[in-house]
């Protein structure tokens, strides 16, 4: 997968722009606040109808204006064009259209048009909450399994409906329905169950992808990660152990109002030498993790999908020194269409990464906005 072109009208700071992309590395060059972080932003929004930076279509239109256009064209390993568009009217009106053909829900497009994006605000999915985790994963299993996305918008529905319930109890006295409760909760534990089944089944395979990886980047420390269920799977069927864990738990949900079993509450930990990540790792051992997940994460989107997606690097080398930025350029080079957004075109050469030749493409952020 590459995209060969994106038009950007009023989003952030660009009135109107197009451009060109190489089908090999493209710099996106310019001074801070230039738009190059934009560029990536666009090109995100296409592939998943919203930027990694912000949900709030609100705050991507640029000042003073409502709603933004964009528009790109992709290209498959078969050399098939896709034209994307985008178009938000307003907060409540996003259109979204392949080919001319309107989409009706963004499952329509999760998984079509691959991309892993390492930005600075990835950082918090190794120093963040347990819930940015659940999302990285989500989004990844998401766009190989479409069961497993549609398992996981039942689940929120289910989620909402029973979280109003216990609201409703905990805030305002409302009896709760015991009907209405059993019926939710049965429907949820079969959805449970195969959420469960399906992150094991992923995860497992993404773990291989992950270590090794890793091992390419760092032979003296070892890297582990856990998915640990909220549900502790014993002997049993796994519907059962859902369903009898939600009747045990009912009481505690009544009294803080809220749920406090199921798979929104699982847990994704990484490992360095045995000691969790997120409370003893440095920042160079965060960056490093985290730049072999998101290799992992497009090997694995590549296997699943049949499609060498995307890489979208804003600020890559931050944190790390040259041998391993180095290392890192070498296994980019592997065929895929990457996006690398520098300040500086000679930190970019100290770090190992080549500037002449025709697999390379050089934008001035900066003067592509100066001409929309």
């Amino acid at each position: 997968m590459l995209i060969k072109s994106l038009t950007m009208i009023d989003f952030r700071k660009y009135e109107l722009a197009s451009m060109d992309f190489g089908a090999f590395t493209n710099i996106l060059h310019g001074e801070n606040g230039a738009g190059k972080t934009t560029i990536l932003e666009a090109i995100h929004s296409l592939a998943y109808t919203r930027s990694f930076k912000t949900r709030l279509d609100a705050d991507l239109s640029r000042h003073g204006q409502v709603g933004y256009q964009l528009k790109g064209v992709f290209t498959d390993h078969q050399e098939n064009d896709h034209e994307v568009r985008l178009k938000v009217e307003s907060a409540r009106k996003k259109l979204v259209s392949v080919n001319s053909k309107n989409l009706t829900s963004r499952a329509q497009i999760i998984g079509r048009f691959p991309l892993v994006s390492l930005t600075p605000e990835d950082s918090e999915l190794t120093f963040g909450s347990p819930e940015i985790r659940r999302l990285f994963f989500n989004k990844l299993l998401s766009q190989v399994d479409a069961v497993y996305l549609e398992n996981l918008q039942t689940y929120a529905r289910i989620l909402k409906q029973r979280n109003a319930l216990l609201h409703s109890y905990a805030n305002d006295g409302t009896p709760i329905d015991r009907i209405q409760m059993s019926t939710l909760d049965d429907q949820r534990a079969k959805i449970s169950a195969q959420l469960h089944e399906a992150r094991s089944k992923h995860i497992a395979e993404f773990k291989k992808l992950l270590f090794a990886a890793y091992a390419e980047l760092e032979d003296e420390k070892s890297l582990k990660m856990a998915f640990i269920s909220n549900v502790r799977s014993t002997a049993g069927e796994l519907e059962g152990l859902y369903r009898n864990a939600y009747q045990d738990s009912l009481a505690e949900d009544m009294r803080k109002g809220t749920t406090t079993r199921g798979p929104h509450r699982d847990l994704f930990t990484f490992y360095l030498n045995t000691k969790d990540l997120r409370k003893f790792g440095s920042q160079g051992e965060h960056k490093l993790v985290l730049v072999a997940i998101k290799f992992a994460e497009g090997r694995f989107l590549e296997t699943f999908l049949g499609e060498p997606p995307v890489f979208l690097l804003d600020d890559l080398f931050a944190e790390l020194d040259v041998k391993r930025s180095t290392m890192i350029v070498e296994s980019l080079k592997g065929g895929h269409q990457i996006f690398i957004t520098a300040t500086d075109l000679a930190d970019l050469r100290h770090h190992g990464l080549e500037l002449e030749g025709d697999t390379l493409q050089i934008i001035d952020a900066g003067k592509m906005q100066a001409n929309g």
